[in-house]
């Protein structure tokens, strides 16, 4: 039915936001008022504790609007098994989710960022397009999103919400149309400083096994070996399989509350920076949003990573 009907979903998300937050605001307010009873009459404290819920519940979607809409910068340095001659500033930046949600104001703002930070690659770690490629075209988000490939080598892979609807060759036309080099079981040598494999996402059948993607020259090579995968929760196998770092999203850290929290029971990994064996994972709260266009308990950002 959310595939179906994503503005039924997106309204029945919303109303189950607006008794969730309103019980987080009513609660304490009646905490407060059970044990100000002992103390004096309850009527002066009924007034007060009136006027100040409205305010304490809207508190919870102005802060939700902020979080989701200012994104933020995070920073990583990290040395690999196989350290590098010069340092490689990566952008890692997931889950855009392109469509009604997030649109071309976030992808000036994107450029804006990465201007300030000049890194040597960005990579895109899934959940380009939010389903279908339709409001990325009818807003030309294109011309956006090539203005970015136009400054920087720009590497992608697609996540579940771009193979929901079986359209992933379109969106990978749309990519390649704006510039993003889309890896699809595929790896190339990038700068002569690293090994870069993007992975299908899980959701699609007949993807190769990390094994598979891990030739013998890039074996023999001696530089890192570097893994977009959306979905990190297959992170042991790429470690077993030999990469030395995993790039990952899709988790959205949780995106808001409550779900930040009750995201730890799905996901053995949820945000930051993780040691699986001898390779590290890194996975980013996402730049854009899914559902509501609210994040309480986490933030949009964008992770730079710097390699030595």
């Amino acid at each position: 039915m959310w595939r179906i009907s994503p503005f039924g979903f997106r309204t029945g998300a919303g109303v189950l936001l607006l008794l969730i937050y309103a019980l987080s605001t009513a609660l304490p307010l009646w905490l407060i008022r059970q044990i100000y009873r002992f103390r004096q009459p309850a009527k002066n404290a009924d007034k007060i504790l009136r006027i100040i819920a409205i305010p304490l519940f809207l508190m919870w979607f102005v802060w939700g609007v902020i979080a989701a809409y200012t994104p933020r910068t995070v920073y990583y340095s990290t040395t690999t098994s196989t350290p590098l001659k010069e340092p490689l500033k990566i952008a890692l930046i997931a889950d855009l989710h392109l469509g009604d949600l997030v649109g071309n104001r976030m992808l000036k703002r994107l450029n804006q960022i990465l201007q300030a930070e000049n890194p040597d690659i960005v990579l895109l770690a899934g959940d380009i397009i939010d389903d279908l490629p339709d409001v990325y075209r009818q807003k030309n988000m294109g011309a956006e999103l090539a203005k970015i490939a136009a400054k920087y080598p720009v590497y992608a892979v697609l996540g579940n919400h771009d193979n929901y609807r079986g359209v992933q060759k379109e969106i990978e036309n749309d990519m390649q149309k704006a510039g993003v080099i889309v890896l699809r079981d595929e790896s190339v040598l990038f700068a002569d400083k690293i090994w870069l494999t993007g992975r299908r996402d899980k959701q699609e059948k007949g993807r190769f096994k990390p094994q598979q993607l891990i030739s013998h020259k890039m074996r023999q090579s001696n530089k890192p070996l570097i893994v977009m995968d959306h979905q990190p929760d297959k992170a042991p196998d790429n470690a077993a399989a030999g990469f030395d770092i995993q790039l990952s999203g899709h988790t959205h850290a949780g995106q808001t509350f409550p779900a930040n929290f009750v995201i730890h029971l799905f996901q053995p990994f949820v945000y930051g920076k993780y040691h699986i064996d001898n390779m590290q994972l890194f996975i980013t709260s996402g730049y854009g949003l899914w559902g509501v266009p609210l994040r309480v308990g986490t933030r949009a950002e964008v992770m730079i990573i710097e390699l030595k």
